[in-house]
């Protein structure tokens, strides 16, 4: 299939371009994250194609002269658009052999995502068994008997007595399965690494840790290794609510501080912080903090915090605090006009006025 087809390109694609239609098909494409069984093989027709596209862009053929058409402005503007693209930051050397990028799903709690900070990452490899070079199997000291036809060379089937498909026909076996891999041929040996996390990463962000993927391939010995991308996923919370990079949670309290105002403590994903809450009704309030939320990336805007403060009034009243609420009572009486208004308006109609006479 033409390469440019593969990745989706018209003629004449930048190396820029090239490279992202690569990475963009590979996250789809690569074994360690899609199960269908064709993916091995479309991942490398796509990794022959990238690499085709790739080595035309950034190293034509010295033999090619341009044409007439082409003026010598033409040519090193050509030339200047390679190099850039060859240094686009993504630290990428297209003259030495790579190994894939290897990916990765890493869940982040509330408390990492939002402070960031360094967590460890634990990645199997995949190796060749050096006991069996990845055969699978290992040679015994002394033969054995075949344990499959005991012996015999032969097993009855169907069709009367067969050979043997364990040892040959032979009676007797030569080599087991490795007891090193156990016959897989393979080792997967786990690998910890410490990758850095962004304060403000958020659900869906990927971070790309260089020379950690998978190796560069058994015939390329001065190749160096692909990249891992790690992929994460933000765990939910049982108090925080995050809307974009706005941080939402819910803080009871009681109805008489929302009445009174002051100082109260709200928990935050990096430490406790202290608000200052207005004096007002004893009803459900928001309070909006401007840039407490989760911090921005790239340029972009720390979040807000948002904090519902819901009214919780007292239950339970023991003879230590029923005098108090008697007295604090008495006092909101005397003054209902001012501090119960509803209470004052409701009594003046219904308790202020005489009775009609009959």
């Amino acid at each position: 299939m033409d390469p440019h087809a593969l990745l989706g390109l018209q003629a004449g694609a930048t190396a820029h371009e090239i490279k992202k239609a690569f990475r963009r098909l590979a996250m789809r494409w690569h074994p360690d994250r899609n199960p269908d069984p064709h993916a091995v093989e479309h991942f490398k027709q796509l990794r022959a194609a990238y690499e085709t596209l790739i080595d035309a862009v950034l190293h034509p053929l010295q033999d090619e002269a341009p044409t007439a058409a082409e003026t010598p402005s033409e040519t090193a503007e050509g030339a200047n658009d390679a190099r850039t693209d060859e240094s686009d930051g993504s630290d990428e050397r297209t003259d030495v052999p790579t190994g894939a990028d290897r990916y990765e799903d890493l869940e982040l709690s509330f408390e990492d995502a939002c402070c960031g900070g360094t967590v460890e990452v634990t990645v199997e490899d995949v190796e060749t068994c050096e006991a069996c070079e990845g055969s699978g199997r290992e040679t015994l000291r002394h033969t054995r008997l075949c344990t499959h036809c005991h012996g015999s060379g032969r097993l009855r089937g169907k069709r009367g007595l067969t050979p043997c498909t364990h040892c040959s026909g032979r009676g007797y076996v030569t080599t087991q399965a490795c007891g090193a891999c156990g016959g897989s041929g393979q080792r997967h040996p786990a690998r910890r690494l410490a990758v850095r996390i962004p304060a403000g990463a958020l659900d869906g962000d990927e971070i790309r840790i260089a020379r950690a993927g998978h190796p560069p391939p058994d015939d390329e010995p001065n190749g160096i290794p692909g990249d891992l991308v790690v992929h994460v996923h933000l765990a939910e919370h049982a108090l925080y609510r995050l809307e974009g990079r706005n941080l939402r949670m819910t803080r009871p309290v009681s109805a008489l501080r929302l009445l009174i105002g002051g100082e109260i403590a709200v928990p935050l994903p990096g430490g406790e912080r202290q608000v200052t809450l207005q004096p007002g009704t004893a009803e459900a309030r928001t309070l909006r903090i401007a840039g407490a939320g989760f911090p921005g990336r790239m340029g972009r805007p720390d979040g807000d915090l948002f904090i519902e403060f819901v009214p919780v009034m007292p239950r339970d009243i023991d003879d230590e605090l029923r005098p108090l609420l008697e007295q604090l009572d008495t006092l909101l009486v005397r003054g209902h006009s001012r501090y119960l208004p509803d209470v004052a308006v409701w009594e003046d109609r219904w308790l202020g006025t005489p009775p009609p006479e009959a």
